[in-house]
């Protein structure tokens, strides 16, 4: 069911006041209108309200994957054990097995952000085209833009929230006793 419309145009369209005395008149006669000013307002609060719920997925998904690199590292520090305790034996450091186990977690931190950045931009490239049509944006204007800079800071982070979160794991392997 369609709702009809009409656009009202005022002579002086960047004075507010006559923006309200037209609205004014119009609600005097039983229409409801809204404003270029009122109708952006309705458009930032969407997107205002689009980019929390991102956020609060984007912390979930990052807490997930916390837990599923301590997870990773901690079973890798129990099938190593036998490893783990040659390498102490033969004179490996504590130092250096946690070394050795963070630098994984940050190996895991790197290979997961850059699948998922290969994934986006492959997804966000082939969407771009579908929702330009869609919303009918016009030639040369994307919805989904991707800056280098800003991929490599996010592969910097993940690597960065790998690495505390193999820091437990391999305290635990550097504490292991050799015998």
């Amino acid at each position: 069911r369609s709702t009809p419309t009409a656009i009202l145009k005022v002579k002086d369209g960047t004075d507010n006041s006559q923006i309200k005395a037209a609205q004014s008149k119009l609600s005097d006669a039983g229409y409801y209108s809204k404003s270029a000013e009122d109708l952006q307002k309705l458009i930032n609060n969407f997107i205002s309200t689009l980019q929390i719920v991102i956020v609060v997925f984007s912390v979930i998904t990052v807490v997930a994957s916390v837990f599923g690199i301590v997870n990773t590292l901690y079973i890798s520090v129990l099938e190593r054990t036998r490893e783990i305790g040659l390498m102490k034996a033969l004179g490996m450091r504590k130092r250096s097995v946690n070394l050795l186990f963070i630098f994984e977690a940050i190996w895991i931190g790197f290979i997961g952000g850059m699948f998922g950045i290969l994934v986006g931009y492959g997804l966000g490239t082939l969407l771009n085209p579908v929702i330009n049509k869609k919303l009918d944006l016009g030639q040369g204007v994307n919805l989904l833009e991707f800056h280098i800079s800003q991929m490599g800071l996010l592969v910097l982070a993940l690597m960065v929230v790998a690495m505390l979160a193999g820091l437990l794991p391999a305290r635990k392997a550097a504490k292991l006793d050799p015998i």
